[in-house]
């Protein structure tokens, strides 16, 4: 498996230096809308415009880019 990196992009900028192993550019992308998501739900006031996500492979440039974004939950349970 290949090492992706998720870097915090926007108004607070985080670089990723460990890593995560994915099998593919799709569970990487999948990974990165989960970790916004995540990011969006949990921390809130990051919920801005060109608040981001980006992926990248080892040297490369980010092939992807998921916004952050407030996770909300509808109906009752």
């Amino acid at each position: 498996m290949k090492r992706y990196y998720f870097d915090l992009i926007g108004d607070i900028r985080a670089r990723d230096f460990l890593g995560h192993e994915c099998s593919s550019r799709n569970e990487a992308r999948t990974h990165a809308s989960f970790i916004a998501h995540r990011i969006g739900t949990e921390h809130p006031h990051f919920v801005k415009p060109g608040n981001r996500i980006a992926v990248r492979e080892e040297g490369g440039e980010a092939f992807y880019q998921a916004p952050i974004a407030m996770t909300s939950r509808t109906g009752f349970h």
